[in-house]
């Protein structure tokens, strides 16, 4: 396994996606405990953007979504502007969308996503 270093984060966020030290700072190193991740936890995440498949993500987080919030996919579904079936074959194979209509949910799911965080529970088994 790779051993993770803050450095290293840090001067890939630096020079790779040209974030200033103050913007680094603010992002990573802040007193409030309640902050959901450690420092290397959200530095990695952020110096490891390549390494997400886009795709993925967004098929990750509708999971998310339906698993953990019991949101159905026929009301994410409607949410992206697709009907159910669409949504569906989607999950099974990401092609089967256009680029418009993958655009359009990959922007409402995330939109949804960011206003729902703070409801996910990590042991949840909503059906």
């Amino acid at each position: 396994m790779e051993e993770i270093k803050l450095e290293d984060n840090i001067e890939k966020l630096k020079f790779k996606y040209k974030m200033s030290d103050k913007l680094i700072k603010k992002i990573i190193c802040t007193n409030d405990s309640s902050d959901l991740y450690h420092p290397i936890d959200i530095s990695t995440l952020l110096a490891r953007m390549d390494d997400i498949d886009e795709t993925q993500r967004v098929c990750d987080i509708i999971d998310l979504l339906h698993r953990n919030l019991g949101i159905s996919y026929e009301t994410l579904a409607s949410f992206g502007k697709i009907d159910t079936k669409e949504l569906e074959e989607y999950l099974r194979n990401p092609e089967s969308l256009n680029e418009k209509k993958k655009f359009m949910l990959a922007v409402r799911i995330m939109f949804i996503h960011f206003v729902l965080k703070e409801k996910y529970t990590i042991d949840s088994n909503i059906d």
